[in-house]
């Protein structure tokens, strides 16, 4: 099966989405890496009018360390984390969990950000965050 018809805007920064998403009386998803939503635009699961990839928008890629905290971009790949692209303050753990997620070409795609935006109560990041007292924004 293939997806519904469906429009596509890459915004370039969190203002611009934000105005995309607020639109009145059209059903918006976000997408980054499509590993969760692609599969289920195929099957016809999710019907959006609008996709927004937000894979343009340069803060859901950042990556921020400090002394108490490592702020990871929604757009970070599993693969990016597994491979040790981004500082891990939980001394490997969160390599680990990449690495366990699917198969390469979904870690190569597939972001933390959308695995936590599909909320599958089976999913790895749903299940180790909590351990690690990890807050969402």
């Amino acid at each position: 099966m293939k997806p519904k018809a469906f429009y596509y805007e890459r915004p370039a920064s969190l203002q611009e989405a934000g105005a995309l998403l607020s639109e009145q009386d059209v059903f918006s998803k976000v997408v980054a890496g499509s590993q969760s939503l692609g599969p289920m635009l195929n099957l016809r699961l999710a019907q959006p009018d609008l996709l927004i990839d937000v894979t343009g928008i340069s803060e859901m890629t950042l990556v921020e360390v400090d002394r108490e905290f490592v702020n990871i971009g929604a757009c970070i790949t599993h693969a990016n984390i597994e491979d040790g692209r981004i500082e891990d303050p939980s001394r490997g753990l969160l390599a680990k969990v990449a690495g366990g997620i699917a198969y390469r070409a979904v870690r190569n795609r597939g972001t933390i950000g959308g695995s936590l935006a599909h909320a599958d109560p089976a999913a790895d990041w749903i299940s180790v965050l909590p351990l690690l007292d990890a807050e969402l924004v």
